[in-house]
Parts: structure tokens; C-alpha cells; sequence
């Protein structure tokens, strides 16, 4: 059985109400963790698992009003602006300390996914990965 972890402070993978959960829920352990702390103790502790599903918004104070949500532009221009208040790191940052890590220890990123339902973070964490990818296909 592989190794899941799954970053969200709200969604509840185990009930996988939103079949956000990659494939069959039963093909995977799933460890849970709710914000970027955990994210970095489990995977210092443990190491990296098979796969990482992402959420953006891991608090409250990350959550875009509703009525930007039917605009890309202004919901990412209200999350710029808003996220230089930001007390606690989003996805994006975890992502982040993921290619950080993965440098350091010479290691290659796990399988990735992106549940987030908002998808201005969502775009945020692709393209971290996909940065980091990139790089090391010019290093090859």
C-alpha cells in the first residue's frame, strides 16, 4: 500500500466526500495534516511518502470572498494583495519547503496532486512543481 499525505486544514479524506482522493481510496495509507507544521514534522519524520495531495488554503485568513470566485483575475489580484497579511503559509508554501527539501537531499518529488478548489492557489502550486521539474530536466 503507498503512502498518502494529504494537506488540508478542512477536507476529511477519509470520508472523501468530494472524491478528491486520487484512484481508489483503498489503494492508499492517507496521513492526514492540517497546515504547513505538520506538513514539514510528518515528512521530516517519516520521509518523503509515495504522493502529496495539496490544498492552497489551509486557514482562515487564506479564503477568498465568494464573489470573486467567478473571476480569475480579480480573486488573483485580491489573494496578491491579501497575502502579504498572511500569518500562516498556504499550500503554495509547503510546496515551496517540498522543492527546498527535495534539493537538499537529493531526492526526486513524489507523485503530486492538486485538490484545491481554489484555483488561483491551485495555479500557485503547479507551478512551484513545475519550476522545480523543469530545473532538473536542464540539469540532466
Amino acid at each position: 500500500m503507498k503512502n498518502l499525505l494529504w494537506l488540508d486544514d478542512r477536507r476529511n479524506p477519509f470520508l472523501n466526500e468530494d472524491e478528491k482522493v486520487p484512484g481508489d481510496i483503498h489503494d492508499w495509507n492517507i496521513n492526514w495534516v492540517l497546515d504547513y507544521n505538520q506538513f514539514v514534522s510528518w515528512i521530516e519524520m517519516y520521509g518523503l511518502p509515495d504522493a502529496i495531495s495539496f490544498n492552497h488554503d489551509l486557514h482562515e485568513q487564506h479564503y477568498t470572498p465568494e464573489y470573486f470566485w467567478d473571476d480569475y483575475e480579480a480573486s488573483k489580484k485580491f489573494q496578491e494583495w491579501k497575502s502579504k497579511s498572511y500569518k500562516y503559509e498556504t499550500g503554495e508554501g509547503c510546496a515551496k519547503w517540498l522543492v527546498e527539501y527535495c534539493n537538499s537531499n537529493d531526492e526526486s518529488l513524489p507523485e503530486i496532486f492538486i485538490h484545491s478548489a481554489n484555483p488561483v492557489g491551485a495555479d500557485k502550486i503547479r507551478k512551484v512543481i513545475e519550476d522545480f521539474e523543469f530545473i532538473n530536466e536542464l540539469r540532466k
